[in-house]
């Protein structure tokens, strides 16, 4: 026996139902794309953030390591998308191949990390007027934070996406 619907409307006998069954492959297939487009334009836009590359400038190391690092939230999450879509779809190579790319992710903050560093001093050097040095204190401290959270949530993104790979039985 069925219980009646007080807040639902009963289809009428023989009516089409307005709704699909639900597709979990097309779904993580449509999140897969959203992923690599999200990952694709975002690493565009990091690239042309330091470009023309002037290494051993240390305005331009300065500036571009803080920029980069402030434009990474849309590749990252399109890394993500890109590892759950082929968790989903038990897609070993794909796991497998977004893993290193999360991995190789992290070590390049750290090295930019480290590049980084090498320009502070010289940073504190130079600013000395009080309003401008709150900023740039500001600016080094979310640098900071934001060169030591996102490798260490890379790393945990290709560790447990390579792990699960090896999980994955076809």
């Amino acid at each position: 026996m069925e219980s009646p619907r007080i807040l639902v409307r009963e289809e009428a006998a023989g009516a089409r139902k307005s709704f699909l069954p639900p597709s979990p492959d097309f779904g993580w297939s449509l999140l897969g794309l959203a992923g690599i487009t999200f990952f694709v334009v975002g690493l565009l836009d990091l690239g042309l953030t330091g470009y023309p590359f002037q290494f051993g400038n240390p305005d331009w190391e300065f500036g571009t390591v803080g920029s980069v690092l402030n434009g990474l939230p849309v590749p990252m999450l399109g890394l993500a998308l890109l590892i759950g879509s082929a968790a989903a779809r038990g897609w070993q190579l794909g796991l497998r191949i977004w893993s290193i790319v999360a991995l190789l992710a992290a070590l390049m903050i750290l090295v930019a990390l480290v590049l980084y560093a090498l320009n502070l001093p010289l940073a504190f050097k130079t600013v000395q007027e009080p309003l401008l040095r709150t900023g740039l204190k500001k600016s080094v401290l979310k640098t900071l934070v934001q060169a030591l959270i996102y490798p260490t949530v890379f790393l945990i993104l290709s560790y447990r996406a390579w792990r699960h790979s090896g999980a994955v039985r076809h």
